[in-house]
């Protein structure tokens, strides 16, 4: 069989024997055609192992594919563009595949300017993110799962890009601020978050800056603040959490209140209550809580005695 006929195989559709064919002819001769018709027809099987959700198989075909990826004379940048989005597919099949690892590895120098245009939903209603900024995302929730210095840095050149180019962008410019946290730079980190809550109001900017702060009064404030504009319950937990925290010693009605609202959210999502919220109720025990009109006025007291 030939390179063509490997080739008109995969037009076929008839990827699973392309691929077979074309692996032997490979491991005896290198050349050109022989080596694009190896990188298209394995990349054909990872995509098709990742909906047979055999990603254990899709990681080491995908590892070939930046193996065989630097001998082929991509002038189009399709292979460029293939690897990429392939990395992408693996990071949201693969429990085990890190983007972080790839970004290191693959070089954010070796990205294109097309890398890096957004495009536009098929609905044209909403601008969609690059290839960069989801690249740059993924990264990002790595680094938070995980938010060592290593990591950080891993992520930083991409992120310096990303800047670069998009100065004022908002979440650039949060992830920047973490990327510092984990460095260690508190007092830049702090200025990046009061820099957005200029410019925006997102509840996890004030529960982050709450995070770098001391004072338990601006904290609690600042967590007020991350309840009042988080609508939906479920992502208010962690905040009211925290919250409760800093009032357990100080207003017991009001951290009762918090650690309630924890508890029925929980058990609306069907999910156990934890060791910790446990703890909180046993302490807090015989506590009358105030009642929602008392803790959101006092949200609004804190909001406005600390400015924020």
């Amino acid at each position: 069989m030939t390179v063509k006929e490997v080739f008109e195989l995969r037009k076929q559709g008839k990827i699973e024997e392309a691929y077979e064919a074309i692996r032997p002819m490979y491991a005896v001769h290198k050349g050109k055609y022989t080596t694009l018709c190896m990188f298209w027809t394995a990349s054909d099987i990872m995509k098709k192992r990742l909906t047979e959700k055999r990603t254990a198989e899709a990681e080491k075909i995908f590892e070939a594919l930046l193996r065989v990826q630097p001998a082929i004379d991509d002038k189009d940048g399709k292979v460029h563009e293939a690897v990429i989005h392939g990395a992408l597919r693996m990071k949201e099949a693969s429990p085990t595949f890190r983007m972080l690892d790839f970004v290191e590895r693959y070089g954010m120098e070796r990205l294109k300017e097309e890398d890096w245009r957004g495009a536009t939903s098929q609905e044209g209603n909403h601008p969609l993110p690059s290839t960069a900024r989801r690249m740059l995302t993924c990264c990002f929730h790595e680094l938070k799962a995980n938010p060592t210095v290593e990591n950080a840095l891993k992520m930083m050149p991409l992120l310096q890009e990303s800047v670069r180019r998009h100065p004022r962008d908002k979440h650039n410019l949060r992830y920047m601020a973490v990327v510092y946290c984990i460095m260690g730079e508190r007092e830049k980190a702090v200025n990046l978050y009061r820099q957005l809550l200029t410019r925006h109001r997102d509840s996890y900017l004030y529960a982050e800056l709450a995070d770098l702060t001391d004072d338990p009064g601006q904290k609690a404030a600042l967590l007020c603040r991350a309840i009042m504009n988080q609508r939906q319950e479920q992502f208010r937990s962690g905040y009211r959490y925290a919250l409760a925290t800093l009032l357990i010693s100080r207003d017991k009605p009001k951290a009762v209140h918090e650690v309630q609202k924890c508890v029925a959210c929980r058990k609306a999502q069907g999910f156990p209550i934890t060791r910790d919220l446990q703890s909180m109720l046993t302490q807090l025990q015989g506590v009358t809580p105030t009642t929602d009109a008392q803790q959101m006025d006092f949200y609004r007291k804190m909001v406005e005695k600390f400015k924020v």
